[in-house]
């Protein structure tokens, strides 16, 4: 009668560190998104005094502003800040940025971008942009010889301390100010102004 191999225990297989395949762009990319999402389940959770009541939220502002060069510009997904010739405040980003949206949303509104560099044509037109997973509906423009601008209506969502705006684009190309050394786009304002009490 032989004896029947038994399977490793957790205990005796090797410690495993990130996989080589993974860029440390991807790495870093979800580790943030993770950190935000438990930061945020965890202000859920506290702010919840039972679960039939609704959470008290802090008053949230309903006309918002972020800079690239500002303390408020925070996500991922972005590079440097960088200035163009003019002297503006821009910050490129990879194929996808990510942004801390502190804004009342909950009647919906517009928001606007304004872009001071982008390194193929077809990154801008192929633009979208979410917010909290919703898509925002709008239009991205090519102006002048290397601007843009995007303007679109954001839907109503549910109130929260604070949501994530994302870019997408359809590609990026090596470029030096870029996060890791890729780039597609670069963002220099985002403005938003909820919609009016009926």
């Amino acid at each position: 009668m032989t004896k029947k191999p038994t399977s490793p225990t957790p205990a005796d297989l090797p410690v495993k560190g990130p996989e080589s395949r993974f860029p440390k762009a991807a790495v870093d990319y979800i580790d943030t998104l993770l950190d935000v999402e438990r930061t945020r389940f965890e202000k859920e959770l506290a702010a919840a005094v039972t679960p039939r009541e609704e959470p008290a939220w802090p008053t949230l502002p309903e006309r918002l502003e972020l800079m690239a060069e500002g303390d408020d510009f925070a996500g991922s997904g972005w590079g440097k800040l960088d200035h163009t010739k003019k002297g503006i405040g821009r910050r490129w980003m990879a194929r996808i940025g990510t942004l801390l949206f502190a804004a009342d949303a909950t009647r919906g509104g517009i928001v606007r971008l304004t872009g001071t560099g982008y390194l193929r044509r077809r990154y801008v037109d192929d633009l979208t942009v979410w917010l909290d997973n919703m898509p925002v509906e709008g239009v991205a423009v090519r102006k002048g010889i290397n601007g843009w601008s995007f303007e679109g209506h954001v839907p109503a969502l549910a109130g929260r301390p604070f949501h994530i705006l994302r870019l997408q684009t359809s590609g990026i190309r090596p470029f030096d100010k870029g996060p890791d050394t890729h780039a597609s786009l670069a963002l220099s304002v985002v403005d938003y102004k909820a919609a009016e009490k009926a």
